[in-house]
């Protein structure tokens, strides 16, 4: 009995003294000490790292977090998955402008002589000229806000020959006849300078007619709009109403001017509390739907009340990472998430949202479940931030099943690994739109080299790249950039035709043998190679049951290029062709293995980890490519482009604190969904940086060995094609 007893109080001693840790999700960039302060002592809250804005929601919805810090575009995307997972408990509201109900209003200003019909309410802005603040990279205006006002007046019409953004400007010219819209009108400066001298009607009413600009840019170009209005350049200015307050500061000058609402209704600027196009909703913490009641008390105590605990806890650090610049606002009540963001903004289900071309859409292929998950929340951020044509996310089960389904007009993109880049090119007659820029650091991991092995005698088999022939190579895959980089070093060195386009023909009289895995899958063209060639170029690769494996898979374990290192380790080969980054961290006797450089020499060293590697390797290579057919029309080409371009300008690297989504980054903790995550950046075919160029130069005798090859657009200047289009209609 006393036992029991015992037992009892042991039991309610520790339920007593346990403490709920409440998980917060904070992003990589939340100082590591604040998070540590936070933990400390007797904290009921615990940091849960996280990439971004997104992976927080799947945290939330999962319940692997309890709260976290969402800005209003975060709400919005986070809505579109989400409708009752994630609830906001309080409002984050700036801590200068905490008496704002909105975190801005965006407004239309006409002149107090300007009157509505009764038959069509915008008819008398026809031709009346817009004031527009123009496109900034510094204001938190995205495309869909700052394109709001002028797509509810008019129709859209859709002109199936001009691009997306042609078809935008025809339209806003068709209707507005003059404006000014400064910035940049698309990500690429060239094309946006281009498409101002195509469209000067829309840089007429600027100061500066030539750069397309207010002399004033002042509050990123809200006040150079007031301007345009007030001196009766153009009828109708489209701004954030607090620089209208700002602005018109005399009760003569408001008696002047009236806000247009989007019901055809007029108001005075007097109004306390005028109409507004776009009511932009503050950010907010928001919690997971179990826990809404719960933290609303626990969050009061905590952030309402700090001097109940000593100087400088955990509460007080929490304090600082909520509201760093920013002021916790009661709620008067909980609200559902789609009742917070309807009160300011109209299309809160991104899905109902129209663009200008349906049929521009862009079906972009992913190859596994998650992958088509992250592609979906893109193409809904797209939309949330007015980026043009819409993207459709279609599912294969492979990057070869692809390729095949853009080849047949079935998808229209892909980001495909550039080791499938030959094979891209000439089975598929697909080429590339963007290429991935590589973070810097990892350079050297994308560089190709050749690898020897000491023979039992304590020497190299190979001393110079003529005495390849009539030895037996190691590769990861036929067709790959490996394989690719022997061509051309053996074109180089004139050991093999520096004219024919028949490789695997040419490797087959230079080699003895080789692995080559892939060579006789469907996936890899195995109805262009002859069987004899075939059974050569795989007679090193290992043997089960007397047949040989040498198909592209897991299952042979001379596949890849940590397979291509066994097969040279044990002997099968004399020389391996290797991406020296998958290899290099292989444990391995330093002295077994040495680097055989480009110019036919030995590296300086022994290893696999050399000194200067670029001095050594045969090509310098980056992670992948965007691709699409070769014989798309250039509106298609560009339309994609330009998406994509527009997409790394908003979810690359953002100043914000919290990003909303990294397009190249982590995915539900998962990496290289859609890109690589060691992907900096996407430039396009005319890129000079120095790994491009290697890239391409790769491809140089390939393309010209394709009959296609005339086609591809990154042989010559896209953006020039498309400037000499826009130069020739002017």
């Amino acid at each position: 009995m006393k036992s029991a007893y015992l037992l009892f109080l042991i039991i309610s001693f520790v339920t007593c003294t346990y403490t709920r840790k409440y998980k917060l999700c904070t992003t990589t960039h939340t100082i590591s000490e604040a998070c540590q302060s936070i933990e400390r002592g007797d904290s009921e809250v615990e940091c849960l790292h996280v990439s971004d804005s997104a992976e927080c929601a799947l945290r939330l919805a999962s319940g692997d977090a309890d709260f976290g810090l969402f800005d209003t575009d975060a709400l919005l995307l986070s809505y579109q998955f989400y409708h009752t997972e994630i609830v906001p408990i309080f409002e984050l509201r700036h801590k200068d402008k905490t008496q704002q109900s909105f975190a801005f209003k965006s407004v239309a200003i006409v002149s107090s002589n300007f009157s509505i019909k009764s038959e069509d309410k915008f008819e008398n802005l026809k031709n009346a000229g817009l004031c527009h603040p123009g496109f900034s990279e510094d204001q938190w205006w995205n495309d869909f806000i700052l394109k709001y006002f002028e797509k509810k007046l008019y129709v859209p019409e859709c002109r199936e020959n001009l691009t997306s953004i042609e078809n935008e400007l025809e339209n806003i010219r068709s209707f507005f006849g003059k404006a000014c819209r400064p910035g940049k009108w698309v990500a690429d400066p060239n094309l946006s300078t281009n498409l101002k001298k195509k469209y000067p009607e829309l840089c007429e009413l600027c100061d500066n007619t030539i750069t397309c600009n207010y002399k004033n840019g002042e509050k990123h170009g809200h006040i150079g709009a007031l301007d345009c209005l007030t001196s009766g350049r153009g009828n109708v200015a489209y701004v954030a109403l607090e620089y209208v307050h700002q602005y018109f500061n005399k009760e003569n000058e408001k008696s002047q001017y009236q806000f247009l609402c989007s019901d055809g209704t007029l108001q005075n600027l007097n109004n306390s509390n005028p109409c507004a196009w776009i009511k932009q909703p503050w950010g907010a913490i928001v919690a997971r739907k179990e826990l809404v009641n719960e933290l609303t008390g626990k969050l009061n105590k905590w952030l309402k009340n700090p001097a109940t605990y000593a100087a400088e806890t955990w509460s007080q650090a929490l304090i600082k990472v909520i509201q760093e610049d920013s002021i916790v606002t009661n709620l008067t009540k909980p609200t559902s998430l789609y009742n917070y963001l309807v009160e300011g903004r109209k299309e809160v289900d991104l899905s109902e949202v129209r663009t200008t071309c349906e049929k521009h859409a862009i079906r972009w292929c992913t190859i596994n479940p998650l992958e088509k998950t992250k592609c979906e929340w893109i193409a809904k951020q797209a939309i949330a931030l007015g980026i043009e044509p819409k993207i459709v996310c279609l599912q294969a089960n492979s990057t070869f099943q692809c390729m095949r389904d853009i080849a047949d007009l079935k998808a229209d993109i892909t980001t495909a690994d550039s080791n499938y880049g030959y094979l891209a090119r000439q089975l598929y007659n697909l080429g590339p739109i963007l290429y991935a820029e590589t973070d810097k650091k990892i350079k050297e991991d994308s560089m190709i080299m050749a690898v020897l092995r000491k023979s039992e005698g304590g020497n190299y088999p190979i001393k110079s790249f003529n005495q390849l022939k009539g030895r037996r190579a190691c590769f990861p895959e036929y067709g790959g950039l490996a394989w690719l980089s022997l061509i051309k070093i053996a074109r180089v060195n004139h050991i093999i035709s520096s004219v024919s386009c028949k490789y695997p023909g040419l490797l087959n009289n230079l080699l003895a043998g080789a692995c080559t895995p892939g060579i006789n899958d469907d996936n890899h063209g195995s109805n262009t190679v002859s069987k004899n060639i075939a059974k050569k170029l795989c007679s090193v690769c290992p043997k089960i049951n007397d047949t040989t494996d040498c198909t592209a898979s897991n299952e042979n374990r001379f596949y890849g290029d940590k397979g291509a290192l066994t097969c040279l380790m044990e002997g099968y080969g004399d020389i391996a062709f290797v991406e020296i980054g998958n290899i290099k961290k292989e444990k391995s006797d330093v002295d077994q293995y040495h680097i055989f450089c480009r110019n036919g020499s030995l590296a300086t060293t022994s290893g696999l980890n050399i000194s200067k590697p670029e001095l050594c390797a045969l090509s310098t290579t980056i992670n992948s490519e965007v691709i699409a057919r070769r014989n798309d029309t250039e509106i298609q080409r560009l339309n994609s482009i330009l998406v994509l371009l527009k997409l790394e300008d908003w979810l690359k690297y953002r100043s914000s604190s919290w990003r909303v989504l990294h397009i190249y980054g982590k995915f539900d903790n998962t990496d290289d969904l859609l890109f690589k995550s060691s992907t900096f950046g996407l430039v396009p075919t005319t890129s000079t940086i120095e790994s491009v160029l290697a890239y391409k130069e790769l491809f140089d005798h390939v393309d010209e060995c394709s009959s296609a090859g005339l086609l591809i657009v990154s042989n010559v200047t896209l953006f020039s094609l498309v400037l000499i289009s826009i130069y020739s209609m002017i």
